[in-house]
């Protein structure tokens, strides 16, 4: 797959290197090369970007499904049941618990009050 895109690049260099548009050509018949030939690269390079599409995946099982079998149908079972007695839940009178609690501790520390540091400075003139 390399090699063929290495060589469908370098054919595409070696064309786009040869100049056949001459002085006085028509223009709109220039302009038609070049588009068909950018066409014709981009094509190539989408079908050589999309390898992928070229490839069938076919699912198979992993073992064969198995065989029938026919029998005849089991006999009807019949199974009888004791009636089912259904009786309320009792009802239980009982007071409420009763739950105590400690009175709850705060603990903290006493406040830092941090005050500025003032410094004061006399200056005392003497005359003698």
């Amino acid at each position: 797959m390399k090699k063929l895109i290495v060589g469908t690049l370098a054919l595409t260099l070696a064309v786009a290197g040869m100049q056949t548009a001459r002085a006085n050509d028509a223009t709109w018949a220039t302009i038609g090369k070049v588009a068909v030939g950018v066409g014709i690269a981009g094509a190539i390079v989408a079908t050589a970007a999309d390898s992928h599409a070229a490839c069938a995946v076919t699912y198979a099982p992993a073992c064969p499904p198995p065989a029938v079998v026919y029998a005849p149908a089991p006999p009807p079972v019949v199974v009888y049941r004791q009636p089912v007695v259904v009786a309320p839940a009792p009802v239980i009178c009982a007071p409420r618990p009763v739950v105590i609690v400690p009175r709850p501790v705060i603990v903290h520390r006493p406040a830092v009050v941090l005050r500025p540091h003032v410094v004061v400075r006399r200056t005392v003139w003497r005359v003698w």
